[in-house]
């Protein structure tokens, strides 16, 4: 094999690598010019690239181990880091610096930067900007107070397990403005804390690739089961549901906002998927909506005819791209915790949310003898890929699904 220093790297090929005692050798790719991968005699396999810098000197850096990179995502980092290469920067010069960092402050930086770039993955693919959003949020407002001063290298799971109680006890809590109107109110528990501890293990995983650290201090966190949520409504609940909905869409300025939280219970769809969906995302020749972002990437989801019923009457009272647009501005409705608010203090429930609405028709569905997979296919859940598989070969079995169930639960809700 050392013989054959050019190929056409697969996965394949890789697999097949053998080391050679007492010296390391490398292949490099046909396709890629200057990325390759180098087998050391321990059998430990790392992915390289190698370049000329502007004065011509030749230097080759780590992209990451073989394990911790798979074969595709090897190939983008090459992609982005050659790409610098031919801009005329230098990425070998730009890891040493980033080795350089002390804190975690600035090692959350550079994550971030990074990530804006789309040099960090998720699920193979560079994150979306409501991502990177909620990420740079979790660093700000929990990550930072609490440990940005601290030596990332010096870090133990003990200083981990500290954070994660602290931002639990609600230490980082604040309440601030974002934006003109934009309110953050930053709550503890252990919700929060678990995500704050997942971004935080992601950020060390991240300096392990970079060659900045060797172990990874949140790995063996212990972190409490969730407690999973089971709230739904049961028929009665809808109806005081309903009346509450009427109640505040009629006595208060929270029109759009009230018929967006109907909607969020016609179709089970998640908050942010029905708070941002555009008029071309609806589909009523195809008795679905297009999503083109969502927890699990672009999704083609059905949607019952009750559901279709409200989109097609809000989308002909405006002209906003948006299908639910906020009374101030161009942009969609963001605020439905007011009217939820409202609607839960009316209706007499104190542990009702946007989710437990999607919960309930999953419910509902369920009542009326829909299978586990069809269900997952109404939700949009990635599993077997279920949603696409439908989408494309039988629109109609989940359509049909859909329009039942959003029925059943518009008779509930206004019985």
């Amino acid at each position: 094999m050392p013989k054959k220093s050019k190929q056409n790297l697969t996965k394949r090929l890789l697999d097949s690598l053998i080391p050679v005692p007492g010296k390391d050798y490398a292949v490099w790719d046909k396709d890629i010019a200057g990325f390759g991968v180098r087998v050391k005699p321990s059998g430990k396999k790392s992915f390289h690239i190698k370049y000329r810098t502007e004065n011509g000197r030749q230097r080759k850096t780590t992209l990451g181990s073989y394990g911790q990179l798979t074969l595709e995502q090897a190939k983008k980092l090459a992609r982005i880091e050659l790409g610098q290469v031919a801009a005329g920067e230098d990425p070998g010069e730009i890891r040493i610096q980033k080795r350089q960092a002390q804190t975690i402050s600035e090692l959350c930086d550079q994550y971030y930067d990074d990530a804006i770039s789309g040099k960090v993955l998720f699920r193979g693919k560079p994150k979306k900007a409501s991502t990177l959003a909620t990420d740079k949020g979790r660093i700000e407002r929990h990550i930072k107070p609490l440990l940005g001063t601290r030596r990332f290298d010096l870090l133990k799971r003990a200083d981990i397990e500290k954070f994660m109680y602290a931002v639990r006890d609600g230490k980082t809590a604040i309440v601030e403005r974002t934006k003109k109107r934009g309110l953050a109110r930053v709550q503890g528990g252990m919700g929060t804390a678990k995500k704050a501890v997942s971004l935080l293990s992601a950020i060390f995983n991240y300096a392990i690739k970079e060659g900045m650290l060797e172990h990874n201090p949140c790995q063996y966190v212990e972190k409490p089961r969730d407690n999973k949520r089971t709230r739904f409504l049961n028929e009665s609940e809808y109806a005081q549901f309903g009346q509450a909905l009427s109640k505040v869409r009629e006595t208060t300025s929270y029109d759009t906002a009230g018929l967006a939280i109907l909607a969020l219970a016609l179709t089970g769809c998640r908050r942010n998927e029905i708070l941002t969906l555009e008029r071309k995302d609806v589909d009523f020749a195809g008795r679905c909506l297009r999503l083109t972002s969502t927890k699990t990437g672009s999704q083609i989801r059905p949607c019952g005819k009750p559901a279709m019923d409200i989109l097609e009457q809000q989308l002909k009272s405006s002209d906003n791209e948006y299908v639910f647009p906020s009374n101030r501005g161009d942009g969609p409705v963001i605020n439905i915790r007011t009217p939820m608010k409202f609607i839960c203090d009316d209706a007499g429930f104190d542990d009702v949310t946007p989710h437990t609405l999607r919960h309930s028709f999953a419910t509902v569905a369920h009542e009326l003898g829909y299978s586990e997979l069809t269900i997952a296919g109404l939700l949009g859940h990635s599993a077997h890929s279920v949603t696409s598989r439908y989408a494309h070969h039988v629109d109609h079995v989940l359509s049909d699904a859909a329009d039942k169930v959003s029925d059943v639960i518009l008779k509930r809700i206004y019985s």
